[in-house]
């Protein structure tokens, strides 16, 4: 049903909610998951502004290192569970919710599960919401896991 499952990550303590779930899925569909780390550039013309932004000490250097002590964790712990996984870490200049999207359908996922963050109306406004803008482009199936609900909490 699902062979490929994409799981965007934003390496909060979320991540671990939508995880259990699409771990518990993978076992049973026998599906593939792919964790991917989004990194958004600022929106340059110039090739040499784009390498700026992920030279030492920029944002995107960091975001770049945080990556890649973050994701090989994820996917060795995954994979000593039994789980077919693959990490990739993204840098991207189109909006996260385009990319995400974008993403998934040039490689053939069957579905994408993120975790449904709840932000106030003003922190909605200022940053949008990704999720929501997911859903609304994709036409892939959204699978949402509401953060802080563990399986023991879902199960009841």
């Amino acid at each position: 049903m699902y062979r490929k499952i994409l799981v965007p990550l934003d390496g909060s303590k979320n991540d671990e909610v939508v995880i259990e779930h699409v771990k518990v899925m993978a076992s049973e569909f026998n599906s593939s998951l792919t964790l991917i780390l989004l990194h958004r550039l600022a929106k340059a013309e110039d090739p040499f502004e784009r390498q700026m932004q992920m030279e030492d000490g920029s944002s995107g250097y960091r975001a770049k290192l945080r990556a890649e002590a973050y994701l090989p964790k994820l996917e060795e712990s995954l994979r000593a569970q039994g789980v077919n996984v693959s990490t990739e870490f993204l840098v991207v200049e189109e909006p996260e919710a385009q990319a995400i999207v974008r993403y998934a359908q040039e490689n053939d996922f069957d579905l994408i599960a993120l975790t449904n963050r709840e932000r106030s109306p003003i922190g909605s406004f200022f940053f949008g919401n990704i999720e929501e803008k997911v859903r609304r482009r994709s036409t892939i199936p959204v699978l949402f896991v509401s953060e802080g609900r563990s399986q023991e909490e879902s199960s009841r």
